[in-house]
């Protein structure tokens, strides 16, 4: 399971490196999903994957096993309160954010041993290891607005 967890994130940096190849200035900056841009998407990647890497690391210095739970409510509030910020953000730094922030996690997750990753799974909280569920989704918004990618 963790290998194909593994897999799965890897593949998810390559499809984000692809993408942000392959757009302009102009299409970052371009509203896809109003008042989501392209490069406001790749802030919030950066945000979310960076905040998996600090609750994992917080698991792991206080020995906990896994990250504690956030209830979903507060999520999209996050997202709100994050939005101005992350569409501020210049458009090359937010890409740049976004393949760091993935390569951290990635191999934050790539170190874990199999009993932590199938407990967080078997929890119903893959989401933890499996960092490509949440980019594919804003990966996919991307793209159909983009079909020529």
């Amino acid at each position: 399971m963790d290998r194909e967890i593994h897999e799965r994130n890897r593949a998810s940096l390559d499809r984000i490196r692809n993408i942000a190849a392959r757009l302009s200035e102009d299409e970052l900056q371009r509203p896809i999903d109003p008042p989501w841009t392209a490069a406001a998407l790749f802030a919030h990647m950066s945000f979310w994957d960076r905040f998996a890497h600090a609750r994992w690391r917080h698991a792991i210095d206080t020995r906990s096993g896994t990250p504690v739970s956030i209830d979903d409510d507060p999520l999209e509030l996050v997202n709100q309160a994050g939005l101005p910020q992350w569409s501020a953000i210049p458009a090359q730094v937010a890409i740049e954010e976004c393949l760091a922030a993935a390569e951290r996690i990635n191999a934050l997750v790539a170190s874990l041993d199999a009993e932590t990753v199938a407990r967080a799974v078997g929890s119903g909280r893959e989401r933890l290891v499996d960092r490509s569920l949440h980019r594919g989704e804003h990966l996919e918004t991307i793209e159909q607005a983009f079909p020529n990618l």
